[in-house]
């Protein structure tokens, strides 16, 4: 038993000994504490739970606008320059499609029918813009190169379902792409540049954070911000039997079709309201 006892003690006093030597600490680390062990470097993706199809009792598709102009949203717009802990989200995927090889469904259309190789996205991401000299049609003056970049960013679209699951009882949304919305620099054109399977993006957004406002401790994954809807959006499609936009039927004013966004999402809050018997 005094062995016991004295075995016990040497452990206790090893264990205070480790835990009050003190962190080495260097000015890569950028903070006060060591950082390589920090949690953000070990992130994963955070596996969807198994769905069967006889579970899913209702369904709905619903296209979202994320203006990035909005307050709410600028954790998915800044920092526009790339900096040693922090990304944007058009770099992130950007990055994954072009660097890192870790995005690879990526399409020009929403339906996913039109896949586009990394070279065709790097084209559409930046031009080749040649200024010819005005005496001599033949001869070009200079070749200037403007790629499109986080700055550039007006918006971010997605597309999800909203389904019951009645296995766990609960309404769910699962995000199926995401697409941003640019303007061209040199032209001041607006369109959507790509649209990526969200699914395949998953890995590079749960391997990158995002800042937050509330708590620098606690910074989100963007994978964990699209899961919790951690933004601020504005409906302007739903799944309909004629395929058309919400401004293909609201056509008097702005306000008429943010007023039906509203209403679609109130309609979705009051049918998951209803499914319950209190």
């Amino acid at each position: 038993m005094k062995r016991i006892i004295i075995s016990l003690m040497m452990i206790g006093a090893m264990a205070v000994s480790f835990s009050s030597q003190a962190q080495v600490l260097t000015p890569q680390d950028d903070g006060i504490i060591p950082d390589p062990p920090k949690h953000y470097h070990h992130n994963q993706v955070f596996p969807y739970p198994y769905l069967r199809e006889s579970d899913m009792l209702w369904s709905t598709r619903h296209w979202e606008r994320i203006d990035l102009r909005e307050k709410i949203n600028h954790h998915l717009y800044y920092p526009i320059q790339a900096i040693p802990d922090r990304k944007s989200l058009y770099d992130v995927l950007v990055d994954g499609i072009l660097n890192e090889g870790t995005i690879v469904e990526v399409f020009a259309d929403d339906r996913f029918e039109i896949p586009l190789t990394p070279e065709q996205v790097q084209k559409y991401a930046s031009k080749v813009d040649t200024l010819w000299d005005p005496e001599d049609p033949s001869m070009y003056l200079a070749v200037d190169t403007i790629k499109i970049t986080a700055k550039d960013v007006l918006a971010y679209q997605i597309k999800s379902d909203w389904f019951f699951d009645k296995q766990r009882g609960e309404m769910k949304n699962r995000i199926i792409g995401i697409s941003p919305v640019v303007r061209n620099p040199s032209t001041q054109d607006v369109y959507t540049l790509f649209w990526v399977w969200f699914p395949d993006a998953r890995y590079a957004l749960s391997t990158h954070t995002a800042f937050n406002n509330q708590n620098n401790a606690a910074r989100l994954t963007y994978d964990q911000i699209f899961h919790i809807r951690y933004f601020n959006s504005v409906i302007y499609k739903e799944d309909n039997v004629y395929d058309r936009q919400i401004k293909d039927y609201k056509r008097n004013s702005p306000l008429d079709q943010l007023l039906e966004a509203q209403q679609i999402k109130e309609e979705l809050r009051n049918f998951e309201h209803d499914l319950w018997e209190y």
